[in-house]
C-alpha cells in the first residue's frame, strides 16, 4: 500500500468518526452533585401562597400573556383581570401544592445555548421561536418573599409527566416530575354562578327584545311581556299580567318563560371590564348602552331582560354590542383602546370563526312592593365551611349593587341566545274553554240518589276589573 493510500484511508476513517459524533441523538441527563434534591426546599405549606403570576409567551398572537391571582385586604383578586374578584383560596392551594416535594430528578447541564431545545427560555426574553419559550411561574407569601420561581419547559419526551425546568436566575437544567394544576383560565378563577339567585326565588319576569336604531337615536320594536308566577288550579304558572299584548288566540307559554328564567339564573360570563368613575355616555355607547335625554332610561342595543325575587331584587340584564375578541382581550379587555377588529364574517364563502360574544350591562334595584318578607336562602357550606347567613332584600341590594356597580360584562353567544328570543316563542295557542254540564229541565241538579238539588242563585254580575293602560313606549335614548 502506498502513501497515497495510506493517507486517503485515513481520511476516510476520520469522516466516518466525525459523522458518527455529528449523529442525532437523544438527550441523556447525567448525574450531578445535587440530582434528587428539593427544587424548593424551603416551601413545605401551600397555604401560604397569598400570589401566582404566570408569564407565558402567546405565538399567534405574537406577544407575551400575563395571569396574576392575588390576596389583597382580605380578599383574593385577578390583577391581569382589573383585581376582578376571584374565588382563590382552593385554586391557589392547587396551584402552590404543585411545586411541594417537588426534586431535581435530572440533570441535563448548564449550557445556556441548549435552553431552547428544552423550551426553558424566558417568555419575555426577544430570543428563540414561541415552542422555545417556557411559562415562568411565581409564587408569593404575603409578605412579598418568593416561595417558588421557576420555568418550566418542555415535557420530556418518554419520560411521562417529567418536564424541563429551569430557575429565571440559572443556566442549569434539571428534570422534575411535575403534576401541574395551575390554570390561566380566567373562568376557572371567579364565581361561575354571576347573578346567585336560584330559579325557585324568582316571581316576576319581563322581557322586551327591542332594537336601537343608533343612526336615528330611537328605540324601535318595544312590546314587553311581563309574567308572574301564579298559583293555577294548585299549580305554579306564568301568566301574563293583565294590559300585555298577545297574538289573537295565544296565552304565555309557561314552559318557554321558565326556560328564559332557568337561562337568566345560570347564566355564565367569559369576560369583564370596568366601569370607569364617573360612568360616561363615551363608556356606555361603545359597549351598545345608550340613555335618555333625561338620563332617566338605559337601554341596551339589543333589549332586554328583568326578573324580580321573593324579597323584592330587581335585576335587570341590557344586551349590548357583539364582541369577537378572543384570550385575553376577551376575557380581560386588554388592548380594549386599540381599533376594534372588523366584527363582520369574512367574504367569499369562508367561515369566520371567530366566536361572537355581548357585552351586558346589569342593574340591581330593590323594590319593597314586590318583597314578601322572605329571606335570602342560606348557601349551603362548603368543605366544612360555616354557611353564609341569611340576608334580608334591601341588605342584600346593596352587597349586589357594590358588586354589579364596578363592571360590565361579556357574556357567551350561547347564553344570549338561551334569553333572548322573539317575542312570539313565548306565547303558545290558548286552551279550548271546558264545556259546563247542561242543567236537566225545571233548573235542578240531580243528587246522588235520584233526588232533586235546588240550583244554586246566580251571583250578581260583578264589575270586570279594569285593565291598567297600556304602558307609554320608551323615551328614545341620545344619539
Amino acid at each position: 500500500m502506498n502513501r497515497t493510500t495510506v493517507i486517503m484511508v485515513a481520511l476516510a476513517l476520520g469522516s466516518v468518526g466525525l459523522a458518527w459524533n455529528m449523529r442525532p441523538r437523544d438527550v441523556a441527563a447525567a448525574s450531578f452533585e445535587d440530582t434528587g434534591t428539593p427544587l424548593f426546599p424551603g416551601f413545605t405549606d401551600p397555604t401560604l401562597a397569598t400570589a401566582l403570576e404566570v408569564v407565558s409567551w402567546d405565538d399567534k398572537a405574537a406577544k407575551v400573556l400575563r395571569f396574576a391571582v392575588e390576596q389583597k385586604s382580605g380578599r383574593w383578586v385577578i390583577p391581569s383581570h382589573n383585581d376582578y374578584p376571584a374565588d382563590g383560596t382552593e385554586r391557589m392551594g392547587k396551584a402552590a401544592a404543585s411545586f411541594i416535594d417537588v426534586n431535581k430528578d435530572l440533570y441535563y447541564g448548564d449550557n445556556a445555548a441548549e435552553h431552547g431545545q428544552y423550551g426553558v427560555l424566558d417568555p419575555e426574553s426577544a430570543d428563540g421561536k414561541g415552542d422555545e419559550k417556557g411559562k415562568h411561574i411565581t409564587i408569593k407569601d404575603a409578605s412579598g418573599a418568593t416561595l417558588v420561581a421557576i420555568i418550566v419547559g418542555k415535557e420530556i419526551p418518554e419520560k411521562q409527566g417529567f418536564f424541563y425546568v429551569r430557575s429565571p436566575e440559572e443556566k442549569r437544567v434539571y428534570g422534575a416530575r411535575l403534576e401541574l394544576d395551575i390554570s390561566t383560565n380566567f373562568t376557572d378563577w371567579i364565581e361561575k354562578d354571576l347573578l346567585k339567585v336560584k330559579r325557585d326565588e324568582i316571581i316576576t319576569m319581563l322581557y322586551d327584545p327591542y332594537t336601537v336604531d343608533e343612526q336615528q337615536g330611537k328605540v324601535t320594536g318595544s312590546s314587553p311581556v311581563r309574567a308572574n308566577l301564579t298559583s293555577v288550579d294548585g299549580k305554579d304558572e306564568w301568566v301574563a299580567e293583565p294590559g300585555v299584548e298577545a297574538p289573537d288566540g295565544k296565552i304565555v307559554d309557561s314552559a318557554k318563560v321558565r326556560q328564559m328564567i332557568t337561562a337568566i339564573s345560570s347564566i355564565k360570563i367569559v369576560g369583564v371590564r370596568p366601569r370607569p368613575k364617573p360612568l360616561t355616555l363615551q363608556a356606555l355607547q361603545s359597549k351598545g348602552f345608550f340613555v335618555t335625554p333625561d338620563g332617566a332610561r338605559l337601554f341596551g342595543n339589543e333589549g332586554e331582560a328583568r326578573v324580580v325575587t321573593k324579597d323584592g331584587i330587581v335585576f335587570s340584564l341590557y344586551f349590548g354590542e357583539i364582541t369577537y375578541e378572543s384570550g385575553l382581550a376577551l376575557t380581560a379587555g386588554a388592548d380594549d383602546e386599540a381599533p376594534d377588529e372588523p366584527t363582520t364574517p369574512e367574504l367569499d364563502g369562508e367561515k369566520d370563526e371567530k366566536a361572537a360574544n355581548r357585552y351586558m350591562f346589569v342593574e340591581v334595584a330593590y323594590d319593597p312592593s314586590m318583597d314578601k318578607g322572605e329571606e335570602a336562602p342560606v348557601e349551603e357550606p362548603e368543605d366544612g365551611k360555616p354557611a353564609k347567613p341569611s340576608v334580608r332584600g334591601q341588605d342584600r341590594a346593596k352587597q349586589l349593587q357594590a358588586r354589579f356597580g364596578e363592571w360590565f360584562y361579556v357574556i357567551s353567544d350561547m347564553s344570549y341566545k338561551q334569553i333572548h328570543k322573539d317575542r312570539s316563542e313565548l306565547f303558545k295557542g290558548a286552551p279550548a274553554p271546558k264545556e259546563s254540564p247542561a242543567a236537566p229541565p225545571g233548573g235542578t241538579t240531580p243528587a246522588p240518589g235520584g233526588a232533586a238539588k235546588d240550583k244554586p242563585a246566580p251571583e250578581k254580575d260583578k264589575p270586570a276589573p279594569k285593565a291598567p293602560a297600556k304602558p307609554e313606549p320608551p323615551a328614545p335614548p341620545s344619539p
